[in-house]
């Protein structure tokens, strides 16, 4: 009717009028858009410090027209915002197997067990004289240390590819895992740097009377776990260098057949019912066993988090910005007895 041809026709007038409006502010330049913008002139008459951004929306290619040496503005280039192939990350399992906590202290105290004499007995008769055990504590520190790295990027990067910002802000959370693995393995507990299981465990001695003859790597770590057990932690995981762990899995029996690995297994890395972590944080020929859920356990003071700032350096004049990643972790070893440390190099 002519009501809704009336309003139809109101309709198409604003929407032109709107157009022409974009179409005016789209032929003005950056300076003239953002001296003239509403929230630039709040922000000049404001006398505290702080920064202003204008939002400009890209040019619609589908409306606007090409002439003299605009061409090449308006070819738009495809771009694959994700990388196809993304650098080889290390499996990191160790913390994995340590029992964790968190802390809002600088350092962790506490008491560390050095021995155990157990001398419980039965009572043969009433009044006779009881058995006295004797455990051996010290007390002990744990700073709390920092792992953390940084590096520039464009900021136009991070503004135009939000994928790869992800991507950059994942590796960079990666890299700190490294190192934390490494420390909390092989941290030599000198100023900066943790005391690590590897560096406190206790050194492999094959038990007395439990195996006679020349051991097989296999052999040398079900006798390593039964020295946690006697030291009253039974072991509860494995950690291998790859390399020890594959020459493991690949040993085979008289007929040809893999005696530990599968070819076609889908179950996780395991060896005398214990789970095994293989990392090349782990010292190639080395190995470590324990208790790991009772024997220690790892502090966040601060978990591990990735920072932008423009503010850094000639950031702001070079259109770049400082990525930084950085976390504060603590180990505390309970019972340095629970873990037992050797060398495979020399063994079948």
């Amino acid at each position: 009717n002519q009501g809704e041809l009336q309003q139809e026709l109101k309709e198409m007038q604003q929407k032109l009028a709107r157009r022409g409006s974009e179409g005016e502010d789209a032929q003005k330049s950056l300076g003239e858009r953002f001296v003239e913008n509403e929230g630039f002139n709040e922000f000049k008459d404001k006398r505290e410090k702080g920064n202003f951004t204008l939002e400009c929306k890209a040019v619609d290619v589908t409306s606007a027209t090409t002439g003299t040496g605009a061409a090449g503005a308006l070819v738009v280039n495809d771009r694959v915002d994700n990388p196809m192939m993304t650098p080889g990350q290390r499996r990191l399992t160790v913390r994995d197997l340590l029992a964790n906590s968190t802390t809002d202290s600088n350092n962790i105290e506490y008491v560390q067990e050095t021995g155990f004499d157990n001398q419980a007995a039965i009572q043969e008769n009433e009044g006779d004289e009881k058995g006295q055990s004797d455990i051996e504590f010290d007390d002990a520190t744990s700073k709390v240390e920092t792992i953390a790295h940084w590096m520039r990027t464009s900021k136009q990067i991070l503004s135009d590819a939000k994928r790869l910002r992800g991507y950059i802000d994942g590796r960079m959370t990666y890299g700190l895992k490294l190192v934390e693995e490494d420390q909390l393995l092989m941290g030599a507990g000198t100023a900066g740097n943790l005391n690590g299981l590897y560096t406190q465990a206790s050194a492999y001695a094959q038990p007395a009377g439990a195996f006679s003859g020349t051991p097989t790597m296999i052999d040398i770590l079900r006798l390593a776990l039964l020295q946690a057990e006697l030291a009253e932690y039974p072991a509860d995981g494995i950690v291998l260098n790859p390399i020890q762990w594959a020459g493991i899995e690949l040993l085979k029996d008289a007929d040809g057949r893999h005696i530990i690995g599968n070819p076609q297994g889908t179950l996780s890395p395991s060896l005398w019912s214990r789970p095994v972590v293989a990392t090349q944080a782990m010292t190639t020929d080395k190995f470590l066993v324990g208790s790991f859920g009772m024997g220690a356990e790892v502090f966040d003071r601060e978990q591990a988090a990735v920072l932008a700032s423009t503010e850094d350096g000639d950031n702001f004049r070079t259109n770049r910005v400082t990525i930084r990643c950085e976390e504060r972790i603590a180990l505390a070893v309970y019972r340095p007895e629970a873990f037992i440390k050797g060398d495979l190099g020399q063994v079948a």
